[in-house]
């Protein structure tokens, strides 16, 4: 009996020992794998609201239009790819990018009558040292429909702001008092600061080969919009928030996206982006300088963006 438990006990050791080679010669894939991405480009936008004169006023009294606002920007983003476990075929993005306006021009119109008839004041400034930052958590999943192909529906949160300033003012229309058209005589350092909240949903094409990526996005997006503003040569109005604004709204989003892999760990890639986003009326409070509110409708705040920019993919 000893030979025979003897013999048993060295083939249970001997079938460890080939189960735990089997394990080290078939090593299991890595439960994920990070990609990071930097890079620079240029977005322009225009931010445009306007709001209403009241139950006596008119249905446009007064319109804001920071127009072809240039940002420069730096661009940041991880992406990690789930292979096993609950979220095996997920991949999780979070995106970063933030920029400084070198051009722009502000229009600021008030208007005496409906569907801006009889203009009485209009001004331009300057734009430039504005800035905006984004930052843009999502989460997608990946199904193959061919060798080539994945779809990706996905979700997200996106946080937009805006730090919109007027320098450097020109008075070119004033009907109450015409001997102050031209150069503001006042140093005029104005700001309107915007927090865009965005929620979203969306669908990814994607066209991936050994050495090209091309991926395609477009998302629809729910806004939750608000904004403060100090007013610095409105010496009636209060400082440093002169009047605030809130209100809800939609839009959408388009990306197209190409990469060259040359390498596993190192990839170039280009993107091409596209925003349209809009309001529904909201609401327009304006703090005085004597401590008093008032209120008016905010019709209407739009902003249109569109951007290229190009860096490298390294992944781990």
């Amino acid at each position: 009996m000893r030979p025979i438990k003897t013999l048993t006990v060295l083939a249970i050791i001997a079938g460890l020992s080939v189960s735990t080679n089997t394990l080290a010669y078939y090593p299991q894939a890595s439960a994920y794998d990070i990609e990071f991405n930097t890079g620079v480009g240029n977005s322009q936008g225009t931010l445009q609201w306007n709001i209403a004169g009241g139950s006596d006023g008119p249905n446009i009294l007064s319109e804001l239009t920071y127009k072809d606002v240039n940002f420069r920007q730096f661009n940041m983003s991880s992406l990690m790819r789930f292979h096993r476990g609950w979220l095996a075929d997920h991949e999780l993005l979070v995106d970063f990018s933030t920029g400084t306006a070198n051009e722009g021009t502000v229009q600021d119109s008030d208007y005496d009558s409906d569907n801006r008839q009889d203009e009485y004041s209009r001004s331009y400034s300057s734009a430039v040292n504005s800035s905006m930052t984004d930052i843009s958590v999502g989460l997608a999943r990946r199904y193959q429909i061919s060798d080539f192909q994945v779809l990706k529906p996905m979700i997200g949160f996106t946080s937009k702001k805006q730090n919109m300033l007027m320098t450097e003012g020109l008075q070119t229309i004033n009907t109450d008092n015409p001997t102050a058209v031209g150069p503001f005589r006042n140093t005029l350092k104005s700001s309107y600061d915007t927090q865009w909240n965005v929620y979203w949903v969306g669908m990814g094409w994607g066209l991936e080969t050994r050495d090209h990526r091309v991926n395609l996005t477009a998302k629809y997006q729910w806004l939750d919009y608000s904004a403060e503003a100090d007013w610095n040569l409105r010496s009636d109005f209060a400082h440093p928030k002169s009047f605030e604004q809130s209100a809800t709204g939609s839009g959408y989003s388009l990306g197209i996206n190409y990469a060259y892999q040359f390498s596993n760990l190192v990839s170039l890639w280009i993107d091409w982006h596209l925003t349209n986003w809009s309001t529904d009326p909201g609401q327009d409070t304006v703090f005085f300088a004597d401590g008093s509110r008032g209120r008016t409708q905010l019709n209407e705040v739009s902003w249109e963006e569109t951007g290229i920019s190009t860096g490298l993919v390294l992944r781990f």
